[in-house]
């Protein structure tokens, strides 16, 4: 058991995790879940609840944490007392294989090590010049007064760019399989993990044979990237070249399979949520035209259609748009970890430490989206206000936690910089190109699948400006 040595014996006796309202008595929250699950994790928010119990399928009685003070205990002070809880371990592991965001501990570390000098701060930066002219080419192809979908844009466009960075290969003509293939996988994983009896991937109902086909158009996509650099015999100094030289201690190379597992993985990460980042941030400069007009003014500056990693210190309100809409809108929505031991989470953000106590088994899912919409870290909290991550002096600043859009402690995600830098480049060069205006007035929903999408994609009409 975990036990906290700097708690006062007094307030050891653990604090009781109330009970969410709403439940039904034969399903617990299961159709709270269906039916908004993003706006239950707003309300926990709206109504200060930093810690509480629901029940879902099979009794099980997961805890939900809106609290930066525990988030920090999970993620950080105890993350050795939790591993990846069963949505990613059984029912995204078919796609994800055990690749960097699915594999726990031992393996994890070992992994990570191997992948971290491709995502290394030097490296990516000799990305940027690339991730400009891409950028520039796509928007340049968009003609003054057509409408396009915005979101499935930039999911072409980050795709193409993490097929190029990372594995040097062209695969802007996959883009259409990639895509569907995702879509088809999320849904499906989402679809289980809210119904009352979540069915294995490996029963072979209609729902799972679905995932599996689509896992396979996937397969094909990553495995043909393999065999071509294999029989090219190249290293060309990019992630795919490090997987294919890499060696473990014993001196044996990575697998085929473990290649696969870490470049599906890298796929994922590295264009979905950059893309729902940009999404994001597209739709929210729309509805702001006198933020629009502020970044205007300041890609403008830069003279240039195709900016890069040597411009991103004269970028820093578009910086700050790409935090604020990851704030209100983060591609990664929620944590989900599985308690390994019995162990104590400690809240010392009052005048005295509240002990709460997980049992070995238990499920504690990090409110992500609604740590971003605490009035105590962000006042006004549902209102699009970059200028946030401009002042260095705000209670978000110096909060543990407070800001969680990559994670944090040892799984923090690797490719952050990455993703920072590829979200501040893209948005500089579509900003640059042209102004945006949403065809609808009515507001936007979030998708909570695996990540935060726009509900039905981001329809918009093109002004250009240059």
């Amino acid at each position: 058991m975990s036990v906290d040595a700097n708690v006062d014996v007094a307030v050891r006796r653990p604090a009781y995790i109330p009970m969410m309202g709403g439940a039904d008595p034969i399903i617990g929250h299961v159709r709270v879940l269906r039916r908004g699950r993003t706006e239950m994790q707003l309300r926990l928010a709206r109504e200060h609840i930093d810690v509480t119990r629901f029940k879902v399928a099979l009794g099980l009685e997961p805890v939900w944490v809106t609290s930066p003070a525990l988030a920090h205990e999970v993620l950080g002070t105890k993350a050795a007392s939790f591993v990846k809880a069963f949505g990613l371990a059984v029912f995204l592991r078919p796609l994800l294989g055990d690749g960097l965001l699915t594999s726990e501990r031992e393996t994890h570390a070992k992994h990570r090590k191997l992948l971290a000098p491709a995502l290394a701060h030097r490296r990516i930066a000799s990305y940027g010049d690339l991730m400009g002219e891409r950028a520039a080419r796509t928007v340049a192809a968009w003609k003054d007064g057509e409408t396009l979908d915005a979101s499935e844009a930039i999911m072409r466009l980050t795709l193409e760019i993490v097929g190029k960075t990372l594995f040097d290969s062209e695969v802007g003509g996959d883009a259409d399989v990639v895509g569907e293939a995702l879509t088809e996988v999320m849904e499906r994983v989402i679809g289980q993990l809210s119904s009352f009896v979540p069915v294995p991937p490996q029963v072979p109902t209609p729902s799972n044979l679905r995932m599996r086909a689509a896992i396979k158009r996937l397969d094909a996509v990553v495995y043909r990237l393999v065999r071509e650099r294999k029989a090219s015999g190249e290293d060309r100094g990019d992630l795919l070249g490090m997987l294919l030289a890499s060696r473990y201690e014993d001196g044996t190379p990575m697998s085929d399979r473990q290649i696969r597992d870490e470049a599906m993985t890298m796929i994922l990460a590295g264009h979905e949520t950059t893309a729902n980042a940009l999404a994001w941030c597209l739709y929210l400069l729309a509805r702001h035209p006198d933020v629009r007009e502020r970044l205007e003014a300041e890609v403008d500056a830069l003279g240039k259609d195709a900016p890069s990693a040597a411009d991103l210190e004269r970028l820093p309100l578009c910086l700050a748009v790409l935090k604020e809409a990851m704030r209100l809108y983060p591609p990664a929505y929620m944590v989900a970890r599985r308690a390994t031991d019995d162990v104590d989470l400690v809240d010392r953000s009052g005048d005295e430490p509240r002990v709460y106590a997980i049992k070995k088994g238990n499920v504690v899912l990090v409110n992500v989206m609604g740590i971003h919409r605490r009035e105590d870290l962000y006042p006004e909290p549902d209102r699009f206000d970059p200028d946030r991550f401009l002042d260095k002096g705000a209670a978000h600043e110096h909060t543990r936690c407070a800001y969680l859009s990559f994670g944090a402690g040892p799984r923090v995600c690797i490719g952050n910089h990455f993703a920072l830098m590829e979200g501040q480049i893209l948005l500089a060069a579509i900003t640059r190109a042209a102004r945006l205006e949403l065809t609808s007035d009515a507001p936007v929903v979030p998708e909570p699948l695996v990540t935060l999408r726009p509900k039905g994609g981001l329809r918009v009409r093109v002004h250009r400006r240059c």
